[in-house]
């Protein structure tokens, strides 16, 4: 499922960023403030906007804000540190402005460098630390500004269209998953054309309507069975039409079989 996250979730502690040791995956999301993941060990795979990259011991994905992101284990164990700084920061130092972006895989020694100061001083925590963090950070950014950005191609008008119609697609979905919903039920409810919105939708989260909708009932359903609910019992309160097809839909969506999620 697709979730936006509030700033507050992150910055709870501090207005400007957050610093936070990972060894799992993350779902699809996104937010309005800037993300560097730092890998510390094993590989991930992150997904931008419909597109992927591979990141490996030493490298940096950078997601820009407001991307749609997600990421999966390729290469166990996994530790990496995620970095996030809050757009106002960014805004009150002049460190990005909306006609510019940042690459996302970021292999550097010098960023790794920095990455590893910040690390360090978030570790030490004393009365100094988040002013020291705060200059690295914003080392790093003019670091990434003079090396590793580049031009956004579409227009901000053009972006912020796509991103209104797929993420009010995606509360659609949210709500009817469980019900029979087809890409012309949410074309008219958004009053935009199909073709426009299976575009946009597959170009910003990297799935069709289709496949992430029966995401949607296959997460739903998993959660179900967890419970205690039978597989014929979740399969029919998620919207499958038979249980043969839920069978192979479920293996194909997240790789197993429903009888194989309690083991």
């Amino acid at each position: 499922m697709i979730e936006y996250q509030h700033s507050t979730l992150h910055f709870s502690k501090n207005k400007a960023f957050s610093l936070t040791r990972y060894s799992i995956k993350t779902g699809l999301h996104f937010h309005t403030a800037f993300e560097f993941m730092f890998l510390m060990g094993g590989g991930l795979e992150v997904f931008l906007n419909g597109k992927s990259v591979t990141a490996k011991k030493g490298d940096i994905v950078a997601v820009n804000s407001s991307a749609l992101h997600s990421s999966k284990i390729v290469d166990a164990p996994l530790d990496y540190y995620i970095l996030i700084v809050s757009d106002e920061f960014v805004k009150a130092h002049s460190l990005c402005d909306d006609k510019r972006g940042f690459l996302s895989l970021i292999n550097s020694q010098k960023a790794r460098e920095i990455f590893e100061e910040i690390i360090i001083e978030n570790e030490k925590s004393d009365e100094f630390s988040n002013a020291l963090i705060t200059g690295k950070i914003i080392e790093l950014f003019v670091l990434l500004n003079r090396e590793f950005s580049e031009e956004k191609n579409e227009s901000e008008v053009s972006k912020k269209k796509k991103l209104y119609v797929v993420k009010n697609a995606l509360d659609y979905l949210k709500v009817n998953f469980k019900n029979k919903v087809s890409i012309d039920d949410i074309s008219a409810d958004l009053a935009f054309s199909k073709s426009y919105l299976s575009h946009a939708f597959k170009a910003v989260t990297g799935y069709s309507i289709i496949s992430y909708l029966n995401l949607l009932k296959c997460q739903s359903a998993r959660a179900l069975i967890l419970e205690g609910f039978t597989i014929k019992q979740a399969c029919n309160e998620c919207g499958f039409s038979d249980v043969s097809y839920f069978t192979r839909t479920f293996k194909k969506t997240m790789g197993y079989l429903p009888s194989e999620i309690k083991k």
